[in-house]
């Protein structure tokens, strides 16, 4: 398939939900590893532009004239008009690409007509404001310690003539000037030890050390819940909302794959992306299941282990900059005609709220009802109260086993805590964490509960029960899920566990990191180790009924 033929392709699946931008670019097995990045950029640049590019597409009559789709439209005119080189040679249709340069003067004259209809000063005034990429964000790696030590990284980037800036001698609030956009440079991250801030806009998805799995593209702000819960090597965890994985692979990571860890996920798709991305980032501890958190009984005695519960639940995703999903579902709207305008909180997206707010309330309550669970961390990527503050408030009032973790256990350096609102003390909200976009990062809420009573398993066994009586008269366990029981229980019930097993390599070597973080293998590898050369093991995976 030629290149402008895959991206149309592309297009196509995302609008039928089948994957991940990352996924069908980065990760597209089919791509020669050149033509990766073109495709993501290509990819997320058309969708950036979609509304105004559909109306001069309409309005040329292109698709008509030249008898092909709109998709291969959409991305044949975003080159032409938008690209400095214009229209890609290698690897395209060069009779296809004549084509389309032939109304290139009708193109550019709806180009400018859209532009002055929207008082676009530049092409970049083209792109909703909500979908330009923000310059306040850095750019985080997560140094992944299973593979990799921070000062090995450090070395390896200082190699490549990246300059290390010293982050003691950095304040919080002038980290923009210092990591200044296109330049090379990089700095320790202020509050955890195994991440680095590089400039917003710094594209490492092709580095080696990315591709090899040493280090993950892992926002600040989601790296936060594996450091708040800190699940002890050689213990067992559950992440109870798993896919797609990286806070499951954060927490390996900090376990030195000692232990034990439960993903749950009920999309099966996603989990499967789950187990891929957790066997790259070398995790050998991780049992990945393909069922509903709410669905486990906290009494089963396989689980009778877990001390440590990371819960990041379904959430508005209000605190998301320039997310990549958005690029999609605003693209959908613009070829089909639809209002996406999310500006607006009227009585629906209230409601919406409550529902999510409901389920995440349950979801914390459910792992507190695991009897050894002795510390949890809940998180969201929205910046609404109702979906923190006031899920944190309502979790305290309805239980009395598990209480807010102390301020200086819960990323004590971290300036920005909770709202004094919901119900909370101005004490407890300083136990709770937030981000915003002004800081750096996308924004984010995190919490952390610690056990301070013991189990009450006589308490849980009634409150399973009723549960179960709960769901037998049909009500729903995930949020906005207008099922009937029927479905819910036809779910349950096809609903496979895949467990995701990966046994130590023979000659792994262990070497203790000079940052005081958990051992990892070493030596690092060298900048030809990720090359085609050397065979590569495949994780297996099993399935149980």
């Amino acid at each position: 398939m030629l290149f402008y033929e895959r991206a149309a392709d592309i297009l196509l699946r995302l609008e039928r939900r089948q994957g991940s931008i990352k996924t069908m670019t980065i990760g597209n097995q089919h791509l020669r590893p050149e033509e990766k990045r073109k495709m993501y950029a290509l990819i997320c640049e058309t969708l950036k532009n979609a509304s105004a590019l559909t109306t001069v597409i309409r309005r040329s009559g292109i698709v008509e004239a030249e008898g092909i789709e709109l998709r291969l439209a959409l991305v044949l005119v975003h080159d032409l008009l938008l690209k400095n080189v214009g229209l890609q040679r290698q690897g395209a249709n060069q009779k296809l690409n004549q084509s389309i340069r032939k109304h290139k003067v009708k193109l550019v004259a709806e180009l400018a007509r859209v532009k002055e209809e929207l008082g676009a000063q530049s092409n970049d005034d083209l792109v909703p404001v909500e979908l330009r990429d923000s310059g306040s964000t850095f750019r985080y790696v997560r140094v992944n310690l299973l593979a990799a030590t921070v000062d090995g990284v450090i070395k390896y980037f200082q190699d490549e003539g990246y300059d290390l800036v010293d982050s003691q001698q950095v304040k919080r609030d002038m980290a923009h000037q210092v990591l200044k956009v296109k330049s090379r440079t990089f700095m320790r991250d202020l509050d955890l030890h195994d991440v680095l801030v590089f400039p917003p806009g710094t594209d490492l998805h092709a580095h080696p050390l990315y591709v090899g799995g040493s280090m993950i593209l892992q926002d600040k702000a989601s790296c936060m819940p594996a450091h708040v819960v800190r699940p002890a090597a050689g213990s067992t965890a559950l992440d109870a909302c798993a896919a797609p994985g990286n806070k499951t692979s954060h927490m390996a990571s900090l376990m030195g794959n000692s232990g034990k860890i439960f993903a749950f996920d009920m999309d099966r798709r996603r989990l499967d992306i789950l187990i891929k991305l957790t066997n790259s980032a070398k995790c050998e501890i991780i049992t990945a299941r393909c069922t509903s958190f709410l669905d486990l009984d906290p009494l089963d005695p396989q689980y009778a282990g877990v001390e440590y519960a990371l819960l990041d639940p379904s959430c508005s995703g209000s605190g998301i900059v320039s997310r990549l999903d958005a690029l999609v579902d605003t693209y959908i709207a613009a070829i089909s005609n639809q209002d996406t305008s999310t500006d607006t909180v009227g009585a629906g997206q209230e409601s919406r709220l409550k529902n999510l707010a409901d389920f995440q309330t349950s979801i914390i309550l459910h792992a507190m009802r695991f009897p050894n669970v002795k510390r949890i961390s809940y998180s969201t990527c929205s910046v609404h109260d109702v979906e923190n503050e006031a899920v944190v408030a309502r979790v305290l009032q309805s239980q009395d086993e598990f209480g807010l973790a102390p301020a200086e256990d819960v990323i004590p350096t971290w300036p920005r805590r909770g709202l004094e609102t919901a119900g909370l003390t101005k004490a407890q909200a300083a136990c709770l964490v937030r981000t915003l976009p002004e800081d750096g990062t996308n924004g984010f809420f995190v919490a952390g509960f610690v056990r301070q009573k013991a189990a009450d398993i006589d308490r849980t066994r009634r409150q399973l029960e009723d549960m179960r009586a709960a769901t037998d008269i049909g009500v729903s366990d995930k949020p906005n899920d207008s099922s009937t029981a029927a479905k819910g229980k036809k779910r349950r019930k096809d609903a496979a566990a895949t467990d995701s097993l990966r046994k130590p390599g023979k000659n792994t070597k262990r070497a203790k990191s000079s940052d005081g973080a958990a051992t990892a293998p070493m030596p690092l590898p060298n900048k030809r180790s990720h090359g085609k050369k050397g065979p590569r093991r495949k994780a297996k995976a099993s399935v149980t009924q």
